[in-house]
């Protein structure tokens, strides 16, 4: 694989994680804006975001993984 397809992967990822924790963020909120305050509310938004946080992780070292075996065999 070549290096500029692996970084613009770890971009592709990073940004996705950085969208979920935007997400996250305003999900943690009420439509007025004002914090949500139930423990299972929270819970579940933190869940989620970990669900879709650890799916970019484990692209990432899919993709990492991908690069060595290719890059062993050249």
């Amino acid at each position: 694989m070549e290096i500029s397809k692996l970084s613009w992967m770890f971009h592709f990822a990073c940004s996705r994680i950085h969208d979920t924790v935007d997400d996250m963020y305003e999900a943690l909120h009420t439509e007025e804006g004002d914090p949500k305050e139930s423990m299972k509310d929270v819970y579940d938004v933190i869940q989620e975001a970990k669900k879709n946080i650890y799916e970019e992780l484990d692209l990432i070292k899919t993709i990492i993984d991908e690069h060595e075996e290719l890059s062993s065999t050249t």
